[in-house]
């Protein structure tokens, strides 16, 4: 159960910073776009590991 919640505040971590990059984006202030697909992906690597250690 710990594991969830310390995966979980990883998730929210990234997610905010997903949320601020993209508002750089629109705005035209971020150099590095890259890093909006890295984070969308360590995103989904997280949920689905989350997912497979629920399965077990």
């Amino acid at each position: 159960m710990a594991k969830k919640k310390e995966n979980l505040s990883e998730i929210e971590k990234l997610n905010t910073e997903y949320l601020d990059l993209k508002l750089k984006n629109s705005s035209g202030s971020l150099k590095e776009t890259h890093k909006l697909s890295e984070i969308r992906k360590d995103i989904a690597r997280l949920k689905t590991k989350e997912r497979m250690e629920v399965d077990k």
